[in-house]
């Protein structure tokens, strides 16, 4: 019973003083996929600088150093809203970037903190090695494996000069290659639904962050659908959303552990 209450308080019952992130092993057969066991570390929602600082990205980053992925892709709000942010915090991505091809997706705090001005905070991130996504794609190669990678923005930048715009997303991709997409909201994936891909991964919901509160307002969104876990949009198109990593509002989790997804493909 004691252990019990240990593991409980150690992944669900978070403080900023006792976070520990666990890994979660997610995988995903898709048939025309060229490369076997292919490893993608996702973060999302870490929210870094207010409850959460440098060192605990710093220890982030060593934990994702050591699953040795292919690549590492962040999903949205990888900075909390707060006005005491500042970049020179984001310091410890230029350890991760110089090992790890590391891809960005921009959420709403990102956004909902720099408004206007969100091409700098995106600059600032290339400056540390992250290749960033604002409604475009790439092709990633790595180990004689190709595909598009899509970044969509995020819904609020539309009140910022800076909306989602799917058709520029996908207007560049190779057709003859699969295609995963990133993009912070799950619930944006109903908006491209049609278009060319075989993975979307996203976070944003924080896994409900406090279960059934979050559940109860994904219920009266009717948007219970998009809280967390792997889900199937259509045959061979799947979704993948993660519970994420850090909090917002309250620095507390219940039964909605801090996670680092390895997606591994197949």
């Amino acid at each position: 019973m004691l252990l019990f209450h240990k593991k409980i308080m150690k992944y669900n019952f978070i403080t900023p003083f006792n976070h520990e992130t666990q890994t979660n092993i997610i995988h995903f057969t898709i048939p025309m996929f060229q490369h076997k066991n292919y490893k993608i570390v996702q973060i999302s929602d870490v929210h870094i600088g207010y409850y959460l600082g440098q060192s605990f990205l710093e220890k982030l980053v060593n934990q994702i150093i050591e699953i040795e992925p292919n690549i590492c892709v962040i999903t949205g709000d990888l900075i909390a809203y707060s006005r005491r942010f500042s970049m020179d915090i984001l310091t410890p991505l230029k350890k991760l970037t110089s090992k790890i091809d590391t891809y960005f997706v921009l959420g709403n705090h990102e956004i909902g903190l720099y408004t206007y001005r969100i091409e700098e905070f995106l600059i600032g991130l290339r400056e540390f090695g992250v290749k960033t996504l604002h409604n475009q794609s790439t092709i990633v190669a790595t180990k004689n494996c190709k595909f598009n990678l899509v970044g969509i923005g995020d819904k609020i930048g539309g009140y910022y000069n800076s909306p989602v715009d799917i058709p520029k997303s996908f207007r560049n991709i190779d057709k003859n290659l699969e295609t995963i997409v990133l993009v912070h909201r799950p619930d944006t994936v109903k908006y491209f639904k049609d278009y060319p891909f075989v993975l979307v991964l996203s976070g944003h919901n924080h896994g409900g962050q406090i279960t059934k509160l979050g559940l109860i307002n994904a219920i009266l969104k009717k948007e219970w659908r998009y809280l967390t876990g792997e889900i199937e949009i259509k045959k061979n198109k799947f979704l993948y959303i993660t519970t994420g990593v850090g909090y917002s509002r309250l620095p507390l989790r219940v039964f909605a552990p801090s996670e680092i997804a390895v997606i591994v493909i197949n």
